[in-house]
């Protein structure tokens, strides 16, 4: 006999009912809680709110609805004369691209006057252009890059994951300005594969699921991307890349302050170092 039987269908399916229900009424609760205690008029002026509270509300969120809610009351927060850290917007832009709501990410950031929340984290700022990149048009994912410059984060061309991710979008595009933006980031890219030290792109799935390793996967799958737009696309050759193989071995993204070559407007902005 089995030592250790399979639960009934109906018990594990009321397991999971019942943790949806009690993750719900966290999530609810929670609301109430810093809805409560924040904004200009307390309801409660009883306990404070937490930094923390704010990231148990984007893990507790399941689906994009809840993550609108929680967004709405970000304007409370500053009411209250508090601001958001770093690790909020990291945490933000990760469970909008889970919750495959990336749009709301962009319109968040994108509206500081409104929402009072900042893309200040450049971890935020790679993972809101990875969210975009491969399935939103090209407009939205200059959009999300021209932040990088709004809120004083190192240029998408400085920066060899947001780089190649940029990079990858525009030579996807039969768009004529997206071929300048391109051009300008293609030198960027050039300089920064020197610049770096390589390291292997790991296989093993626990450690590729770690958060601290994304960067290097975005880094290895946009450079394949690269390789085949300019194939299928007919664009010349990617020797520029030089002896990179995404396939086998990727490399350590590293901050540069490489000077693009000037040129005119949105393009420049993007990928010019910070002086």
């Amino acid at each position: 006999m089995d030592a250790n039987p399979p639960k009934p269908a109906s018990a594990t399916g009321s397991s999971h009912s019942n943790g949806v229900k009690l993750r719900k009424r966290q999530f609810n609760d929670l609301v109430q809680f810093v809805t409560d205690r924040t904004g200009r008029k307390r309801v409660n002026t009883r306990g404070q709110v937490r930094q923390s509270a704010w990231l148990r509300l984007f893990q507790l969120a399941w689906k994009q609805e809840q993550l609108e809610l929680v967004s709405e009351m970000f304007p409370r927060w500053r009411d209250t004369g508090k601001s958001f850290r770093p690790v909020h917007a990291e945490m933000f832009a990760r469970r909008c691209e889970e919750l495959k709501c990336p749009l709301l990410a962009l319109k968040v950031f994108g509206d500081h006057t409104k929402y009072g929340f900042g893309l200040n984290s450049l971890p935020a700022g790679r993972q809101l252009l990875h969210s975009l990149y491969r399935k939103f048009p090209l407009e939205t994912t200059m959009t999300a890059a021209s932040l990088f410059g709004i809120y004083g984060l190192p240029a998408v061309g400085s920066d060899f994951t947001s780089c190649a991710m940029l990079y990858a979008a525009c030579v996807r595009s039969r768009d004529p300005h997206a071929q300048v933006v391109a051009n300008n980031l293609k030198a960027q890219l050039t300089k920064q594969i020197v610049q770096t030290e390589e390291v292997k792109e790991p296989k093993d799935r626990l450690l590729r699921a770690q958060h601290h390793i994304k960067p290097t996967l975005w880094l290895a799958q946009a450079i394949r991307q690269i390789k085949t737009a300019h194939r299928e696309q007919g664009l010349p050759s990617t020797s520029f890349l030089g002896l990179w193989n995404a396939d086998k071995q990727s490399r350590k993204p590293r901050q540069t302050t490489s000077q693009a070559p000037p040129s005119d407007g949105i393009a420049a902005e993007l990928v010019k170092s910070p002086s």
